[in-house]
């Protein structure tokens, strides 16, 4: 497994997300340098956007398998809703997790009285023991941890850290993940710095989302700007962080174990491969009417046997009626898709 020794910049690239009226992203993850920070396979960073007099985010229902949305906001409101009945309210604070199993469908409004729309988008890939679990959908509020110079939410796993005067941070979420993973929002003050420790058997990355942060580990040591994605060298027991003078600072960090599994991402599905993908597609077409039958388009044996399918089911799940009309699924591209991993994507 390919292991990084040093900080490693991702920089974001940006991507039109909801048709051309649509609000514009940040995505830093996948990369060419790498795919995958623990399980962690998908980073959108957006805003802050003034979409009062736009549309805002504007995702009519899609599908997804064998991934966990995570959503994450700082300003705004979205409205969810999926195929299995959730309708949730995901405001500033709120860790919004989906876990797609074997397949589901969900739409993402902002909300009318949403004004400044700012967050990160996130999605974590399943391990294949749990990749055609059940679904499931869960909206948890972390508290805010703070001390003179330092505030963080711990949105996922546990999180520990001392600021400059040694006051301690210190959260352990209660939300469940298929593999172990860590997502946490710190602010610091200009100026103040914050050592973190961490599990040197994980990976981790960091997100800046609002002025300058200074990292440090060892003698090894790198500034990274607004939408930038590090990764932090492997092994890192004590990551220090610190915000550069003059302007506030607000991070992401992010973590897990090493997935260890290479993994195929095309569009919003994530598989094992170019077969299943070809499958996902072709039955998702045909639950919403786009393109083929139901019975040219059969659930897969291995979905129906792991995902506990019925031969007649729906694997993307009905949808609330009186919705807008589902997107349908680009055409797959010439040649056989490739899977990625913790090297990113291969070259030819």
């Amino acid at each position: 497994m390919s292991t990084f020794e040093d900080f490693v910049l991702l920089e974001p690239r940006a991507v039109p997300l909801g048709g051309p009226r649509g609000m514009t992203v940040h995505r830093t993850l996948p990369a060419k340098r790498t795919s995958l920070i623990g399980a962690w396979c998908f980073v959108d960073h957006f805003g802050p956007d003034d979409v009062s007099a736009g549309d805002g985010m504007q995702v009519a229902r899609h599908p997804h398998t064998g991934l966990a949305t995570v959503s994450w906001l700082f300003d705004g409101a979205i409205t969810h809703r999926d195929s299995i009945g959730s309708h949730a309210l995901v405001r500033p604070g709120d860790v919004d997790i989906m876990v797609a199993g074997s397949g589901i469908t969900h739409s993402e409004f902002s909300t009318n009285d949403t004004t400044i729309l700012h967050g990160v988008q996130l999605w974590y890939a399943l391990p294949d023991r749990t990749r055609f679990r059940d679904q499931h959908f869960e909206v948890h509020s972390p508290p805010e941890i703070r001390t003179a110079t330092a505030r963080a939410r711990v949105g996922l796993g546990s999180f520990r850290a001392r600021d400059d005067d040694d006051a301690v941070l210190e959260h352990t979420s209660p939300v469940h993940t298929d593999t172990a993973l860590g997502m946490v929002q710190i602010e610091l003050s200009a100026g103040s710095g914050l050592r973190i420790a961490l599990d040197v058997g994980h990976e981790h990355g960091l997100l800046v989302d609002r002025g300058a942060a200074q990292l440090s580990s060892g003698a090894r040591s790198t500034l990274v700007a607004e939408r930038e994605l590090m990764l932090v060298p492997d092994g890192t027991a004590e990551l220090e962080l610190r915000a550069e003078e003059g302007e506030d600072l607000r991070v992401m960090l992010l973590g897990g174990e090493p997935l260890g599994e290479e993994i195929l991402m095309w569009w919003n599905f994530v598989g094992r491969n170019h077969e299943e993908i070809e499958q996902f597609r072709a039955r998702y077409q045909a639950e919403i009417g786009a393109e083929g039958t139901l019975a040219e388009a059969p659930i897969s044996p291995e979905v129906r046997s792991r995902g506990g399918l019925e031969a007649d089911a729906e694997q993307f799940g009905p949808f609330a009626p009186h919705t807008p009309a589902a997107l349908p699924a680009p055409t797959l591209p010439h040649g056989r898709l490739r899977t990625r991993g913790r090297v990113g994507i291969p070259k030819d």
